[in-house]
């Protein structure tokens, strides 16, 4: 019986190595990820390099790039070992059953990729065995848990790890992937009709990169699928938490996307009880399938009382489970704002006063406030310009903030007036820069 389990641990392990047997397939690289190129700058460190983010946004892929880069850097492939944690066998595999048979297939690796973790209990303290016994010379993890982020690692892992968050395809990731290669300013501004299909189509259908280029029949399966598999596999099976009740307070919050929300208005809203809305809020926070924007003040006490807006991993996955009376594309816009600011920076905020005016996006780096950005999609009307540009501006008054920015459909212009720049910039050209 030990025979036949450990011949299917080493078939398992062998099947997500391929590159022993052969070159690396392009189609397990894809198209190359922007944040590749970060964790390949990070190899300098010995930190373990950590890479989170929601289910199917390209963990994989991305593991897969860092190593076929390795091996163009003379790393035998040899010596590259993948772990995939999805795997039942790999998975029900006991740690030092692993760590056996590691090295058994091969005495020299020293690069250890271990994907999916999460899914096995226990692994922080593995890994971190690992890493302060020098057993690999790099040790890369990917995880589809929000408590990678801070809990697991931060626990254990303090000072050992650098930690990259990924999401799907930004605006520039999904032109790649349906075959643009131009992205000089002179090119895009002589296509940008062409540009305003894509991003259009861009909004609707979402980044995910194994629905770029499907219908919307087969996107919305895909989704669909990819939807309930978080909830089931991610958050019921994990927190032994309800389906349907985890499937009402989601619906709920991906049609609110960008709107204010509390424990007491999900509740009310879903037919649950608020300490039960509260905790099946946290359990869609960790999964990924949506992220928090608190409200911004100088004051903690201010941000930690006031509601703060959720934003959906992904708006194609909102639009395919949710049900739309609208076409809605300006909070679909401002959806793939939030993600595109936290790619390049994480703290943001949005910012109301108590005359109800609202900015939707404060970017902080370090003690300063970086920039002011507003979504308006549709500004033809002249009474729409002077509303956005009044919240803007009492933004910038409250913040000390000489200039802001709003992103448009197609709308551009820049004026001065007492002192504070305020531009108007099209998505499309913002997302591209």
């Amino acid at each position: 019986m030990t025979k036949i389990v450990n011949y299917m641990l080493d078939q398992s392990i062998r099947s997500w190595n391929p590159w022993w047997a052969q070159k690396m397939l392009p189609s397990l690289t894809g198209i190359r990820r922007d944040i590749t190129g970060e964790i390949i700058k990070s190899f300098g460190t010995p930190h373990i390099k950590d890479i989170i983010g929601v289910r199917r946004c390209g963990k994989t892929t991305v593991l897969y790039q860092a190593a076929e880069h390795l091996m163009s850097q003379d790393v035998s492939s040899r010596d590259i070992m993948f772990l995939n944690f999805d795997d039942p066998t790999i998975n029900a595999s006991s740690f030092e059953e692993l760590q056996k048979e590691i090295f058994k297939i091969n005495p020299d690796t020293s690069h250890l990729f271990l994907d999916e973790i999460q899914q096995k209990t226990g692994w922080e303290r593995w890994v971190r065995t690992l890493y302060d016994t020098k057993k690999f010379q790099r040790i890369f993890i990917s995880g589809s848990s929000a408590s990678l982020l801070s809990r697991d690692i931060g626990r254990v892992l303090t000072g050992r790890h650098i930690t990259f968050n990924i999401t799907p395809f930004s605006f520039r990731e999904y032109l790649k992937k349906r075959g643009w290669e131009d992205f000089s300013p002179e090119f895009t501004a002589y296509n940008k009709d062409k540009l305003l299909h894509y991003l259009t189509a861009y909004l609707e259908a979402g980044g995910f990169p194994e629905t770029v280029g499907l219908d919307d029949f087969g996107r919305k399966q895909v989704l669909t699928s990819l939807y309930n598999d978080i909830i089931a596999r991610d958050i019921s099976s994990r927190y032994g938490a309800s389906f349907e009740i985890t499937d009402k307070i989601c619906r709920f919050m991906l049609t609110n996307h960008g709107g204010s929300y509390s424990s007491n208005s999900v509740a009310r809203a879903t037919g649950t009880a608020v300490e039960t809305a509260e905790k099946y809020i946290g359990y869609l926070k960790e999964s990924l399938l949506i992220s928090d924007l608190p409200v911004f003040s100088f004051k903690l006490k201010t941000q930690f009382k006031q509601n703060k807006k959720t934003y959906p991993a992904d708006t194609g996955l909102r639009n395919a489970v949710c049900m739309r009376f609208s076409r809605d594309i300006g909070k679909l816009a401002e959806t793939a704002v939030f993600h595109e600011i936290k790619r390049q920076n994480p703290e943001v905020f949005y910012w109301k006063n108590q005359d109800g005016y609202e900015v939707d996006f404060v970017v902080k780096e370090g003690q300063r406030i970086a920039g002011l950005f507003q979504v308006a999609w549709n500004v033809i009307e002249e009474k729409t310009q002077e509303r956005e540009e009044r919240a803007i501006a009492c933004a910038m008054d409250e913040l000390g903030v000489t200039s802001g920015i709003i992103l448009t459909e197609d709308y551009e212009k820049t004026f001065v007036k007492n002192g504070k720049t305020i531009k108007y910039i099209p998505l499309w050209k913002w997302l591209l820069i």
